[in-house]
């Protein structure tokens, strides 16, 4: 008699498992679906803004363009302003991760 209680338990603990995984498994699917309306809902949202700020560095870059064309020697002097502000940058990020040499004295 004890055993077969015993596989009667193991039966319902199995049948249940059973259901638990199964419910698991749908929770997981409704998760999904919910988050991809969520993200599809947050892109629809953000298109216009997108838009609007492709159009804006179109103008900007036709208007640099443009201003490059009028004056070639002011742009060049610009890049190469910003070149050199580069290497100096560079250089002293460079010296600032360098530890400065040790000077041992045996004396």
């Amino acid at each position: 008699m004890a055993s077969t209680d015993v596989q009667s338990q193991i039966s319902a603990l199995r049948a249940e498992l059973a259901q638990l995984q199964k419910d698991l498994g749908d929770r997981g699917a409704e998760a999904y679906e919910a988050m991809r309306d969520r993200a599809g809902d947050a892109v629809e949202a953000a298109r216009p803004a997108m838009r609007s700020a492709r159009r804006y560095v179109r103008n900007e870059g036709a208007a640099v363009a443009e201003a490059a064309r009028e004056h070639p020697a002011a742009m060049s002097t610009v890049v190469l302003a910003a070149g050199f502000a580069g290497l100096v940058v560079g250089y002293l990020l460079g010296t600032l991760e360098n530890e400065p040499p040790r000077r041992q004295r045996w004396f």
